[in-house]
């Protein structure tokens, strides 16, 4: 993305950014087995969390650097879903990129299926990754025309 400024002021910029659109929050999962094995047996089932945590694992103003952790939720297939990324914003005069790595989904609720929490996103038909790249994308767009733009006033 092309900015005006510095690599240290896009980098500013950048950190305002990330910590008013960036969450890493507990996200809330469900199944309803009650038993063991990828079935289990139909009874109560369980609910649980995952944990969430800090948002901002290092900042390096100077050397435009920004690594965070990222959730965002999103429906795949009429579906709740989560998926979490290493997010790393990468600063330079005169513009930023921004990238995802670590790239891990989960269904928020699996019904009769045990739920495992987060797995890799893999890309073959129904698996839903094309939302959960769109997810992805939105996240980063809403970083970079805060960081382009300036943030927005609607308090």
């Amino acid at each position: 993305f092309e900015a005006s400024g510095s690599k240290p002021e896009i980098a500013k910029r950048g950190k305002f950014c990330i910590s008013s659109t960036v969450r890493n929050e507990e996200v809330r999962i469900s199944d309803s087995t009650a038993g063991t094995g990828p079935l289990g047996s139909v009874g109560e089932g369980h609910s649980g969390g995952v944990t969430g945590g800090d948002v901002f694992v290092d900042v390096d103003i100077e050397a435009g650097i920004i690594t965070v952790n990222n959730m965002v939720d999103y429906k795949s297939n009429l579906l709740a879903h989560n998926i979490k990324s290493t997010m790393t914003f990468l600063a330079k005069d005169g513009r930023f990129k921004i990238q995802h790595t670590n790239i891990e989904q989960l269904q928020k609720n699996t019904g009769y299926m045990h739920n495992t929490g987060y797995m890799r996103v893999g890309k073959w038909w129904g698996s839903g990754w094309k939302d959960a790249e769109k997810a992805l994308v939105d996240i980063s767009s809403k970083v970079a025309e805060c960081v382009i733009n300036g943030p927005k006033e609607d308090w």
